[in-house]
């Protein structure tokens, strides 16, 4: 049997609206957006870069505003 190496693919979190997240932030996302709406990581990065917040004060809001 043969291994296969898969390479991450996230069509949600491209590179260019995580500048200036963490990386941590950045790999936490990468996870989440598997089972989020585009619309939910947008609204979370938007919170995270403007306001500031943290990544889980940022997911309580998107839920709350835009749901899963």
């Amino acid at each position: 049997m043969t291994t296969k190496t898969t390479t991450k693919y996230n069509p949600h979190v491209p590179a260019t609206k995580t500048k200036g997240l963490t990386d941590k932030q950045k790999e936490m996302l990468d996870r989440h957006a598997k089972k989020h709406s585009k619309k939910h990581i947008d609204k979370m990065i938007f919170v995270m870069k403007k306001e500031g917040k943290s990544f889980t004060a940022a997911h309580k809001i998107a839920l709350a505003k835009v749901g899963k």
